[in-house]
């Protein structure tokens, strides 16, 4: 009897029932003689034609690897191919399209003339040609929208003052593999209403920093934890250009740390929500002309809602 291909899952959304199913048939088809079955390769007992791991993994599992050793082949090294999906393709597409290249790969190894196609029975699913690279795991996005958090501290007992609302960009790296990623971050606000009557106050803040982002696959969502460096251009300005004396501003440096959700995960164009907690180091005061005293709070927090777009 002809030996089979034994094929390990060693990740993705099911181990069981019909989606690895869906992955042996569409290889034995595709490979014929002994066919292929599921198993740990690190415990076949039984003579076999090829080893073979399946990674489906990823955003929304949009990432498929394939390692495939065939016994008795010349090297003896593995055989590898990587590919990711689009956005629409359906799930059960992706895990035939797993078993087609299971068996190709195996086919390849052993010297076959015409090794299956694994584009062949899957139609919907990005498959590059045979010598193509791996794709770039690098992505890049680009967020805009609103804010709100504290504003200034007013007064001999720093009470809180007037809340700040206003906008934000952010143009974020992700690295897909490791999860880890970089960001850079621009926002303007003003008080949402005046600390003193005819005085407005804006912000100006730069931020830049990283963190690590993992999917969360029921939701299909990605939650990102991130940290970065802040700098703060504040300034108390009156509405009345005839009193420039009353002008106020400084700079003012610290940290912060953010959680992000971005739904959906891999989405072309995503919500983005955020929950950001600040604390500044240093800050010079604001010194009002004239009163109520003024000055930025040691620290807050801020909470944003924008949109993203994924640029690659």
């Amino acid at each position: 009897m002809p030996a089979p291909i034994v094929v390990d899952i060693a990740s993705g959304p099911a181990v069981q029932g019909e989606l690895p199913a869906l992955l042996v048939e569409a290889c034995s088809r595709a490979a014929g003689g002994g066919g292929c079955a599921l198993g740990d390769p690190k415990r076949a007992g039984t003579p076999l034609r090829a080893l073979a791991v399946v990674w489906l993994d990823g955003p929304d599992y949009r990432r498929l690897r394939v390692d495939v050793a065939s016994l008795g082949a010349p090297e003896g090294t593995l055989s590898s191919r990587e590919i990711e999906f689009r956005e629409e393709d359906p799930l059960p597409d992706r895990y035939r399209t797993a078993g087609l290249l299971v068996a190709a790969l195996a086919s390849e190894r052993a010297g076959s003339a015409t090794p299956p196609d694994p584009t062949a029975a899957a139609p919907t699913a990005a498959e590059p040609a045979a010598d193509a690279p791996p794709p770039r795991p690098l992505g890049w996005f680009l967020a805009a929208g609103g804010l709100v958090g504290n504003g200034l501290d007013v007064g001999p007992a720093r009470a809180a003052g007037p809340a700040r609302v206003g906008g934000w960009v952010m143009a974020t790296s992700l690295d897909r593999r490791s999860g880890f990623f970089g960001t850079l971050s621009v926002s303007y606000a003003a008080a949402l209403r005046e600390p003193a009557p005819g005085l407005s106050v804006q912000w100006l803040t730069l931020g830049g920093g990283g963190g690590i982002a993992a999917p969360i696959a029921p939701l299909d969502a990605l939650v990102r934890a991130r940290i970065e460096a802040a700098a703060d251009w504040v300034m108390a300005s009156p509405r009345d250009p005839k009193k420039p004396e009353e002008t106020g501003h400084g700079w003012a440096f610290g940290t912060r740390t953010a959680i992000d959700l971005v739904w959906p995960a891999e989405g072309s164009v995503a919500l983005l929500g955020s929950a950001e907690a600040f604390v500044r180091i240093h800050q010079t005061d604001l010194h009002l002309t004239p009163k109520p005293e003024a000055a930025l709070p040691k620290g807050g927090v801020t909470g944003m809602l924008g949109v993203q777009l994924r640029l690659r």
